[in-house]
């Protein structure tokens, strides 16, 4: 039983959803044959699916032909492979068998499935298979295997661990994870579950200085694992908060398929105790090697035959050697025989008796005599003397003090000579007795060009008097200190100051007095040098543009600032203030003027007294009568601060100008950009315009490129149905439509009144019905898209809240409006010629150029995917008489009545064409010839069961004959396949019409013989 293809869908055979499956699945399908020849074996390709190309890196190419040699498979891989296809033809059965497959993505495993179908012609057995990719079930599996194994690892490893006190780590380095045993959280106070099994864990309790060189050492670790080992002492923090120290090992053990370490397992061992030991005694041998090495004492250790095991550097340096130069070395070849005999009976009786002994002596080392207190104690070993420590004190000094003071007067004269003061030593007489280098110098003569003169002869003749007078006042026993002016030996002033002292005897009389003198020449030149700057500064401050003022800190019992003090203002400052000198010096800033606390200038100059940091600041003053800009700076000076200040209000009002003019240029900058670039984009949208094909592709265009030219709007796009006065939408953009999808043209306001309409709620204006429940604030355009007078649609806008359309952009909405309703109208246009240019005026079926151009196409497509093609052919019996007897417009209606029985009755897929006159031709795209003439014979029925009536009268029965014909083997080509179909329908002509009559390929077009209507 034939089943019914004559429906509004298009349907396909089994055969066809096979292929379809075969070509588009994902699984590689195909068929090969196994060669054989002497110990050659190999695979060949005979058919296969896309899929099989793909996985051999040739997609879209064919294999057919091509061996698994051919395709650089492993020659070990394709013999495994040779053995499973003959173990299929062997049992003549399905199998199916698992391999990893290297790409160049990595390995593939495949699970592959045989099944033996036949001998081919060449008596090579073939096969068809079916590859699926099981690729990921293979790592999962692989991923259960090793976390079982290293649970096993784990049961064994642990145990051992928890004896000698250690914790079992084990990093994946390729998923991050890491498994910490029980005893390494142990280790640091924490049971199991307190902490995470992660890397993160043990990088946040080791110490932050420890961590950096252990992920370098892990990191040198892994990469060169067989020459470079882990192994380290760091420390870590308890959870008590102690430090614990811990060696830390570890080993790769695994690595993944480019040979990258991917596992490493490692123990931590607790060596706290061993270490806190360690650190004390390197504590206490530090110390005493401190104590040795620095000791202003002379320490040595021998042993019984003298030699020396220990020295410490200043024992080596009082014997101008190295102490590594003396080990070894005994005393005895060091001193001379005379006191190695002493030496050796002073320790015969520390042997003795096993008590220290103390003993002076004076040695003679390298030609110096030297003075000692040395102590000697013995060192035992076993109750037994091993060797002796001997301390010895350098006491040199102490017996030298007795000469030294002997020699303190000839000192004392050394150093009145060395001196930079001057000493002046006059008799009772003022005659110079005495005169040291230094004073000879500062009056530029020798020692002796002064011995023997007066005071009086290196004095100026206006200041001998004076001098007389000074020295006659020290004849009464008192001393003084008085500035004097001297006479240089080159003729120029010597300023110094004299303190003197006078001399008497026993009984107490005057015997002289001794001076000493300092030369104050340079002071006395910088003082006049600061007399002249005081002036230059006093006239810096009175012609100074800028205002300068300085001030004292005035601080309270806590020593804070509370105020300061003026102490200058020059002119200039007077005059930016608006007061005079009297009114500001000695008064009280914050009296004077208060504002400078509001503004925050107070705290300021505090900040600049108590940092000592110099400060700039630009301030606005708007106190006291003054309204202007300044900018000052103010430095430290002594405990208070100066400030220099100007008035730059001008340059404040300019700059505000400024600044305004160039917000304008910037503005009108953007926008000049803003118009530029809306305009490329209309010229884009335009372009795209002319190249689209239907009004729909051309508003999913505009949409396209609505986003950018109105950033944060939605929108859409509706297209005015023929003859319906109904919208439907076609494009839209942005977050939400917030409008009905299809709506009357009476919904909208801009539609109705044939211009922009505009909705915002809180203004209170008119809202179109087609708007759902916008956003609070939103307001919406809508804009009519006319092109000829006539509305193609409407350009919908809504821009959300707190965002308002400018005029500029409002422009712009109006002109892409305007633009697509010229596109839309171009378009209908296109349209309505093309359906002009390839339908039949009066059937509205394609017409004969269309007929040719699609058989055609539709032959190419049959030849490609190896498909069915039909053609059937079919003409209105005794046409003419209908014409003849009810009128040409009768025969017309009868032509439209048949066309709009075929179009009902085929598929969509189905192409009905008018070839000419009352010749009809069907193409039947998929259908075999039985397939096609059945539909023939249905359509035949069909036509036969049709009642027509024309102007209220019956026009009788009408039939039609059909011709059928199929490709290939009708036809190879447009032109014979319809010859073909033309001569089976002359002769169901000639059969006597109202029938069906399939292509005969043996029947000459000569043996029919049609009668003429």
């Amino acid at each position: 039983m034939v089943p019914s293809l004559l429906s509004d869908g298009c349907s396909y055979p089994p055969s066809k959803l096979l292929e379809i499956f075969y070509t588009n699945s994902p699984m590689m399908m195909g068929i090969v044959e196994l060669l054989q020849e002497d110990d050659y074996a190999d695979i060949r390709f005979l058919s296969h699916n896309s899929a099989t190309a793909s996985f051999f890196n040739l997609p879209g190419e064919s294999l057919e032909g091509k061996t698994l040699s051919e395709l650089s498979l492993d020659s070990c891989v394709i013999e495994d492979i040779v053995g499973y296809y003959q173990q299929c033809k062997d049992n003549q059965d399905c199998i199916s068998f698992e391999y990893e497959q290297r790409t160049d993505f990595g390995c593939k495993w495949l699970l592959v499935t045989l099944n033996y179908l036949w001998l081919g012609d060449q008596d090579n057995p073939e096969f068809s298979y079916l590859i699926r990719d099981i690729t990921e079930r293979k790592k999962a599996e692989i991923k259960r295997l090793e976390a079982e194994r290293r649970n096993r690892e784990l049961q064994l490893i642990e145990p051992i661990f928890e004896v000698i006190l250690a914790g079992y780590w084990d990093w994946n380095l390729q998923d991050n994870t890491e498994y910490l045993s029980p005893g390494f959280k142990k280790m640091f106070g924490y049971e199991d579950d307190e902490l995470e099994n992660h890397p993160d864990t043990w990088q946040d309790l080791i110490l932050p200085e420890d961590l950096p060189g252990t992920l370098e050492a892990i990191h040198n670790h892994l990469n060169s694992p067989a020459t470079v080992p882990f192994y380290r002492e760091v420390r870590y923090r308890h959870k008590t908060g102690a430090t614990v120290w811990i060696i830390c090992s570890g080993q790769v053990i695994e690595w993944d398929e480019l040979g990258n370490p991917s596992r490493i397992i490692g123990c931590h061992i607790d060596i706290t105790n061993q270490k806190e030991a360690e650190l004390s005694l390197r504590q206490i041998n530090q110390e005493l090697e401190t104590f040795l090495e620095n000791a202003p004492v002379l320490i040595s250790r021998f042993d019984m035959e003298g030699r020396y095991l220990r020295v410490n550097p200043t024992f080596a340096q009082a014997l101008n050697q190295k102490p590594l130069e003396l080990l070894g070395q005994s005393f005895y070849d060091l001193l001379p025989d005379s006191v190695i005999r002493i030496f050796k009976q002073r320790l015969q009786r520390v042997t003795e008796t096993l008590e220290p002994l103390q003993v002076e002596d004076e040695l003679c080392i390298n030609g110096v005599t030297k003075n000692f207190q040395t102590i000697l104690f013995p060192v035992l070993e076993n109750q037994a003397v091993a060797g002796f420590w001997g301390i010895s004190e350098d006491i040199t000094e102490q017996k030298q003090k007795a000469l030294a003071l002997q020699d303190s007067e000839q000192r004392y004269r050394t150093i009145i000579e060395t001196t930079l003061e001057g000493v002046w030593l006059l008799n009772a007489e003022e005659i110079t007795e005495f005169v040291n280098d230094r004073m000879a110098q500062m009056l530029g003569y020798t020692s002796s060009e002064m011995i023997g003169k007066p005071l009086t002869a290196f004095v100026a003749g206006d200041k001998k008097e004076s001098i007389r007078q000074q020295i006659r006042n020290r004849r009464k026993g008192t001393g003084a200190q008085n500035i004097y002016r001297f006479c240089h030996k080159d003729n120029f002033d010597v300023w110094v100051i004299v303190s003197t002292t006078p001399l008497q005897d026993s009984q107490g009389n005057y015997q002289g007095c001794i001076g000493l003198l300092t030369d104050i020449t340079n002071m006395i030149q910088i003082q006049d040098a600061l007399r002249l700057s005081k002036l230059q500064l006093s006239s810096v401050l009175n012609s100074s543009l800028d205002g300068i003022m300085a001030f004292a800190s005035i601080r309270d019992a806590k020593g804070e600032i509370v105020d300061f003090e003026y102490l200058i203002a020059n002119p200039a400052s007077c005059e930016m203030t608006g007061k005079t000198v009297e009114e500001l010096v000695g008064k009280r800033l914050l009296e004077v003027m208060p504002g400078h606390q509001e503004d925050g200038l107070f705290d300021y100059y505090v900040q600049v007294v108590e940092s000592g940091e110099p400060g700039t600041r630009e301030f606005y003053y708007n106190h006291e009568g003054l309204n202007s800009w300044f900018e000052n700076i103010a430095v430290k000076l002594g405990d208070g601060f100066a400030v220099t200040f100007r008035d730059i209000t001008p340059i404040k009002n300019y700059q505000a100008t400024l600044e305004t003019t160039n917000q304008e240029l910037q503005k009108r900058l953007q926008d000049l950009r803003e118009r530029h670039s809306e305009m490329q984009t209309l010229s884009q949208i335009s372009d795209f315009l002319q190249a689209c094909l239907t009004v729909k592709e051309a508003c999913q265009v505009v949409a396209t490129f609505m986003t950018s030219l109105f950033a944060d709007c939605s929108g859409g796009i509706f297209q005015m149905k023929d003859s319906s006065h109904r919208l439907e939408n076609l494009a839209q953009w942005g977050e939400g439509l917030y409008s009905k999808l299809e709506f009357s043209h009476q919904d909208c306001w801009g539609l109705r009144r044939g211009r922009l309409h505009r909705m915002a709620e809180h203004h209170g204006e008119l809202r179109c019905s087609h708007l759902s429940s916008i956003p609070e604030g939103a307001t919406t355009y809508c804009l009519p898209m006319v092109a000829q007078g006539e509305t193609l649609g409407l350009f919908y806008l809504m821009v959300p809240p707190n965002l308002e359309l400018s005029s500029s952009k409002r422009q712009l909405a109006q002109t892409v409006a305007e633009q697509l309703g010229l596109a839309i109208a171009n378009l209908n246009l296109r349209q309505t010629l093309r359906q002009q240019s390839i339908r039949d005026g009066l059937t509205g079926l394609y017409n004969r150029r269309h007929f040719e151009d699609t058989l055609e196409q539709e032959i190419e497509r049959a030849k490609s995917n190896q498909t069915a093609l039909s053609l059937v052919m079919l003409d209105v019996d005794h046409f003419k008489n209908f014409n003849d007897t009810y009128g040409h417009d009768a025969g017309d209606h009868v032509l439209q009545s048949i066309s709009q029985c075929l179009k009902k009755h085929l598929r969509v897929c189905d192409i009905v064409c008018r070839y000419g006159g009352e010749e009809l031709v069907v193409i039947l795209p998929g259908r075999d010839l039985e397939t096609a003439r059945t539909i023939a014979e249905r359509l035949r029925h069909e036509i036969v069961q049709l009642s027509l009536y024309y102007e209220n009268q019956l026009l009788g029965q009408v039939s039609a004959s059909f011709g059928v014909a199929n490709f290939p083997e009708d036809g190879d080509s447009p032109l014979t396949l319809f010859q073909a179909a033309d001569r089976a329908l002359y002769q169901a002509k000639a059969r006597g019409r109202n029938q069906v009559v399939l292509a005969n390929p043996g029947f000459p077009p000569e043996a029919v013989k049609p009668d003429v209507e």
